[in-house]
């Protein structure tokens, strides 16, 4: 549900303001440029490297969805037409394109989410209300996107092989961070925050002409010579307006001074637009050091937190940047996400390994460590042509446990059984420092029955700053009975505490995450919190309840199936943010996970994500039934096709849980389901409706939460599914959803219903 958080607009797209204020009073900055020629000009200036726009997947949604259908539930096979389509049209100029999500709702934004939700609970009434008394779709102006679009296009560009990646903090410093980092030619989104980073061109999905690659280009220098500010002033200047961490009702008498004083006011203006220019004549005046912005934070009512300018300052500086708003005794580390520190890693010099060396119970891994990675604040020196990593099994069962410990020379089992470093060969240089830092390995077993493995934490007190081994290709194993190992990923950080089993599966959780191959499960497993926003659904219409309410029992299987029960049999509490009729979202509701009835008990978690075999299989198919309540059903729904069988589990879910579902309700759906098989997007879109039902609208939208909910079964039950098996555009079309809702509850034959499929 993390994207679906943000479904409508995201809570705050940049500085209020801005982007108005850039069309309106300095058009110069709207520069109108062609993608095509700005490629071509990368390839000859960068020819080693082709060009990459990395899009801002959550301000480009409304853009991408055109299908004329909207309140009915999507028309989804149109909608995957049209993202082929916008890829293939930059593909055919050479052009890469990297699309980021929001996958997070930070804390906070948890106000400003709560306020947009209850603004779309209104605006989804009044849609509801125009539907009852003119029975057809409203006009562009009330335009509401389908339930789950944002997720759905996650997985949808993903299965068009594109690289999606979703985000452990808010999209716009990642996408910022990406662009500058990879020397992107562009940023494509809709986000005034674009013009404060100091990064790649902004370019406007709003302005974009498709057809010619053309498209608007935000100017940050004309911008800033407008205001007569400098770009080192953005960061300053958006927080002296208001943003995510510093709020507007803070500088309401800032904003008074500024304005009084300023000689840069004009009547001719709105009052945001002077309030912009004149905060910008003020801190034109200013130097540009950190005693400045100390002195701004004791006249501004920050209240008990005097940090919030400093901080809000920060949130613009990307890693390996300076700001001189930042105090120079606080070294600047935006931690990326794992997506952008193995982005960072592409690419580069592959490291060998020359041989594994078997010493008692430690096994030395030696390392032809090459070139280091570009200058970040992040990343740190070069080390010596060769490293030794000793290695110590931790976890002899024969399934390996997937997991090895790993220690320096001088860890505590070290000590107590002291090991010489091979001899002419030097080992980690102690006089590096005292300071601890924990050294994290991203290890491969390359073995049939162990594709994947992770390595715990190793404790390397001897390196003074993070660094980065990219990759390690063996070249020769001795001594060794668990077979050759790829090396990812070395760095280092900070020490942490040792890795326990629910850490390791948080791991892979996050990385399934950032990859977007899994849905929803991190943040259960990290914070124990999950959201969901806006769904198309009539508040009025007491006999359906809520989808949130619907699908409850099956989330709480999920979150015990996730969090296992600890030694006193119990499961932590997870906190819902989930918009549903009644909830006023002043606080989550916590909910007690409870167990699934499967036989034999319910698996674990490594059993679930890290077994093999066919008894396995069986076990995730059965576990992922009975998240449903269908444990019983094994047989009769694995004899269906994937899509099929997906969609009939959710069916008799609802017919289970919403008693006011009719015999003419299911009739609708097993028609959809049968009857969308083999129609392209071409016959769903040119499908026409004589009328629109209100109830049709709802049930849809609970049909499309309920695939959000499979998928999150799915992925908490190591993927008995392949996740394209439970898409919408498998088994809905919302206008085909309408014809045969109308069709059943008019009384049509089943063979008109079926249209004359009746075997």
């Amino acid at each position: 549900f993390f994207s679906d958080c943000c479904e409508f607009r995201r809570s705050a797209m940049g500085v209020k303001g801005l982007q108005g204020f850039v069309a309106r009073v300095c058009p110069d900055a709207c520069q109108t440029v062609d993608l095509r020629e700005m490629a071509e000009k990368h390839r000859i200036d960068h020819p080693d490297s082709p060009p990459v726009i990395v899009v801002d997947a959550m301000s480009c949604v409304r853009r991408w969805y055109t299908p004329e259908s909207w309140v009915c539930g999507g028309q989804w096979r149109e909608y995957l037409a049209i993202l082929e389509d916008f890829i293939n049209a930059f593909m055919a100029a050479g052009i890469k394109l990297v699309f980021y999500f929001d996958g997070v709702v930070e804390e906070k934004k948890r106000d400003e989410w709560i306020k947009r939700r209850m603004k779309n609970t209104e605006e989804i009434a009044r849609l509801f209300q125009f539907i009852k008394t003119h029975r057809k779709q409203p006009g562009r102006e009330m335009f509401v996107l389908p339930s789950a679009l944002p997720t759905f296009t996650r997985y949808a560009l993903k299965s068009l092989g594109q690289k999606t990646v979703c985000t452990l903090q808010e999209a716009d410093f990642e996408v910022a961070a990406y662009g500058l980092q990879h020397n992107c030619i562009g940023i494509l989104g809709q986000d005034s925050d674009y013009l404060i980073y100091n990064t790649c061109p902004y370019f406007s999905i709003e302005n974009l002409h498709l057809d010619r690659l053309v498209t608007v280009m935000y100017s940050r220098e004309v911008l800033c010579h407008a205001l007569g500010i400098s770009l080192t002033h953005l960061p300053l200047f958006a927080c002296l307006l208001g943003n995510d961490v510093v709020p507007e009702s803070m500088l309401e008498g800032f904003w008074h001074k500024c304005l009084t004083t300023s000689p840069r006011r004009n009547n001719s203006y709105n009052r945001r637009t002077n309030i912009l220019l004149s905060v910008a004549n003020y801190i034109s005046k200013i130097p540009c050091s950190y005693s400045s912005l100390k002195h701004l934070e004791e006249i501004l009512p920050l209240g008990s937190d005097k940090t919030l300018l400093c901080r809000g300052v920060n949130s613009y500086v990307l890693p390996g940047q300076q700001s001189p708003w930042i105090p120079p005794n606080v070294t600047k580390c935006q931690m990326l996400s794992l997506q952008q520190q193995s982005a960072l890693c592409q690419d580069k010099e592959i490291f060998q390994v020359t041989f594994f060396k078997k010493l008692k119970d430690f096994l030395f891994l030696k390392c032809q460590i090459g070139q280091r990675m570009e200058s970040s604040s992040c990343i740190g020196r070069q080390l010596g042509t060769e490293m030794y990593f000793p290695f110590l099994p931790v976890l002899g069962t024969s399934e390996l446990d997937t997991a090895l410990q790993v220690g320096s020379h001088q860890s505590r089992v070290d000590r107590e059984n002291p090991l010489p470093c091979p001899a002419g060969h030097a080992a980690l240089d102690a006089a590096q420092g005292s300071a601890g830092y924990e050294c994290t390995l991203l290890v491969k077993l390359l073995i049939e029955q162990h594709p994947k493995a992770l390595l715990s934490n190793a404790l390397n007190p001897f390196s003074i700053q993070p660094v980065f081994v990219v990759r390690v290709a063996p070249t020769q194993v001795q001594d060794l009975v668990l077979g050759p190992v790829e090396i990812d990923e070395v760095c280092t950080g900070p020490p942490l505490k040792p890795i326990m089993p629910s850490s390791l599966f948080e791991q892979l959780a996050k990385e399934q995450h950032i990859q977007s191959e899994n849905y929803s499960i991190f943040n259960i497993l990290s914070h124990g919190e999950i959201e969901c926003s806006n769904s198309l659904e009539d508040d009025y219409d007491t006999e359906i309840p809520g989808q949130a309410l619907i699908y409850r029992p099956a989330r709480q299987h999920i979150y015990s199936i996730l969090l296992e029960s600890g030694k006193g049999g119990t499961c932590p509490l997870v906190k819902e943010w989930f918009v549903y009729f009644g909830n006023p979202l002043k606080q989550p509701d916590l909910i007690q996970p409870v167990q699934p009835s499967v036989t034999g008990g319910t698996p674990n978690l490594k059993t679930l994500w890290l077994a093999k075999g066919p008894d396995v299989e069986k076990q995730r198919y059965s576990t992922f039934l009975a998240c449903f309540h269908l444990q019983d059903e094994i047989e009769e729904l694995q004899a269906l096709e994937a899509p099929v069988a997906g969609f009939c589990c959710l069916l008799a879910y609802l017919m289970m849980q919403v008693s006011s579902l009719s015999l003419e309700d299911l009739n609708a759906f097993l028609a959809l389901i049968l009857c969308l098989k083999g129609k392209s997007a071409a016959q769903l879109t040119g499908l026409q409706l004589a009328q629109v039902d209100s109830r049709c609208v709802h049930l849809g939208a609970v049909l499309i939460r309920g695939l959000t909910t499979l998928l999150m079964a799915n992925s908490a039950c190591g993927f008995p599914f392949r996740m394209d098996d439970l898409m919408p555009w498998a088994v809905f079309d919302g206008k085909l959803f309408q014809e045969k809702y109308q069709q059943s509850h008019r009384g049509c034959s089943m063979e008109e219903l079926l249209e004359g499929n009746v075997s």
